[in-house]
């Protein structure tokens, strides 16, 4: 099986020296897309690609600004792919140009999007789906909608946690509160909608209607703190509308992921305080996803590193702006809460969502949150995440071997703990009973108490609120690797009924436009 296979090939040996550099992988050639061997190396303490095409030459790509920040990532990744046993097509090693998906896909996605429309009231410089920019409208009815969150929800070895309604804007869609009940009805557990939040913050009456049909997260494009950077990256003033916006959606029970598209010399100066604003609003804000942007087009190479933004320097610059993360200490690869997984299929056996990117795809961090003294702590600081990780894992390997260690599994899990919990360190008022509690809501979840209160997965006790710091670096065809396209867990949902990685539907092969050229219509026929 795949999950064995997966198992053997786990980095977190300390044996095993497979993480370190050079390393060898797959790209493409910006230009023609041909599928070019290439090499992932360091020079002067950077990481860079290296690939030729016999066409059209030799390409170097900064992949990250600190090698010891990407090898971390690779020495502490857990390799546990799940496969898809519910592909569409036949691979006939295409990668990534049979997407559909293929036989050939690692990873079970935990996310799946669908661009309601490509409609939007804005125009952003620096968006890729505007139907402004196309010339036409692809927008889907409720039939095919259905139709989707069918085969969506019919994904094996386990359909998705998360929906996500994108676009352009999806709440323009004349049936979007529909499209969110929808789902709902449909079994979805955690429901949102990636906006830039101008009709939640101009209508309290339609976010309470989105609340009320299902709507758990709304994903809330939030570039900056001051309207110099909106004006710039949305091509209008928008900071006291994302204000408003966060008002309605507080007032209506609807939790807030803030994005932040990160553009070198733009808004980079401003990641600390988006940070602090997260922290002053935990009670509504539960994550930050922070997105260093792509580049497109055929741009030189003096360029491309001029604009090169990678998540090392991200971390740098959060650290450096706000103290609250280390670069080199707080952050991990996303994989680095499998062994939480693997126990949990050890205990139900049954197939859990496997969070199995790739480990250069992005990275992520968790907050405590004291909503007293509105401060943030690194888990890192008062957990040894990695020799608890690694305790788990072993005491999920245990229990697939030896069922009766289940009944013991309460008082196993306060022995490993407490093990890695340093008290010295943690904040005031936490007790290592409320981080077991904590860990205990995801190995014996209450299913309708998580849909009833959203929220309820991120708190410890009264007085703590746990936030997620992450952040996803989507390839552009500069840095693009296949295995990363092949472990992909973001998909989108297409009206011909397949899925497409993050990274093959928005670039590369970019699925994304034949399939809007084959179900769109042009825009004066939509006004009509």
């Amino acid at each position: 099986m795949l999950f064995e296979q997966g198992l053997r090939r786990q980095k977190s040996d300390e044996a095993d020296q497979t993480w370190k550099l050079p390393a060898s992988t797959q790209s493409l050639c910006p230009e023609c897309l041909a599928v070019l061997d290439a090499q992932l190396y360091e020079d002067q303490g950077q990481v860079w690609m290296r690939k030729e095409c016999s066409e059209h030459g030799q390409y170097n790509e900064l992949i990250c600004s600190d090698v010891d920040f990407f090898l971390k990532r690779r020495r502490t990744h857990y390799e546990m792919p799940s496969g898809v046993q519910t592909p569409h097509t036949q691979s006939h090693d295409n990668c990534p140009f049979d997407c559909g998906l293929c036989s050939q896909h690692l990873s079970t996605p935990c996310m799946v999007n669908i661009d309601l429309t490509n409609r939007c009231n804005l125009n952003c410089p620096i968006c890729f789906a505007n139907a402004n920019a196309t010339g036409k409208v692809c927008e889907i009815n409720l039939e095919q909608l259905e139709s989707m969150l069918d085969k969506t929800m019919a994904i094996k070895p386990h359909p998705p946690v998360s929906v996500q309604y994108a676009g352009g804007e999806p709440t323009i869609h004349p049936n979007f509160i529909e499209a969110v009940q929808m789902a709902s009805d449909k079994g979805v557990v955690d429901i949102q909608a990636a906006s830039n939040g101008i009709r939640f913050a101009h209508s309290l009456e339609f976010t309470e209607a989105a609340a009320q049909a299902g709507l758990d997260v709304v994903y809330l494009q939030f570039d900056g703190l001051s309207d110099d950077i909106y004006k710039q990256s949305r091509g209008k003033a928008l900071w006291e509308i994302k204000l408003k916006a966060i008002e309605n959606l507080r007032q209506a029970g609807i939790m807030v992921t803030l994005v932040p598209t990160v553009v070198k010399g733009l808004n980079d100066h401003q990641l600390g305080d988006i940070m602090k604003f997260a922290v002053e609003n935990s009670d509504i804000v539960t994550a930050v996803s922070f997105q260093p942007v792509s580049i497109t087009g055929r741009i030189d190479e003096t360029k491309r590193l001029e604009m090169r933004y990678t998540m090392a320097d991200m971390a740098r610059d959060i650290q450096e702006q706000s103290g609250i993360l280390d670069m080199h200490e707080d952050w991990y690869p996303f994989s680095i809460v499998a062994p939480i997984t693997r126990l949990i299929e050890a205990i139900t056996e049954e197939p859990k969502i496997h969070f199995n990117c790739h480990a250069h795809c992005g990275v992520t961090s968790y907050l405590l949150i004291d909503k007293y003294k509105k401060t943030a702590t690194p888990f890192t600081q008062f957990l040894d995440i990695e020799g608890a990780m690694k305790d788990l894992n072993k005491e999920a390997e245990a229990i697939e071997n030896h069922a009766w260690r289940k009944k013991l599994l309460k008082i196993l899990l306060l022995s490993k703990i407490k093990k890695h919990f340093k008290a010295d360190k943690a904040p005031e008022g936490l007790e290592l009973e409320q981080v077991i509690e904590f860990i205990n809501r995801f190995i014996e979840p209450d299913r309708q108490e998580q849909k009833q209160r959203g929220h309820v997965y991120h708190l410890i006790g009264d007085r703590f609120d746990v936030m997620l710091i992450a952040a996803m670096h989507f390839q552009d065809n500069y840095n693009y690797e296949l295995p990363r396209v092949q472990h992909c867990v973001i998909h989108y949902a297409a009206p011909n009924g397949k899925f497409y990685p993050f990274c093959t539907w928005n670039s590369g092969p970019c699925h994304r436009y034949p399939i809007e050229e084959q179900f769109s219509r042009p825009i004066q026929e939509k006004k009509e």
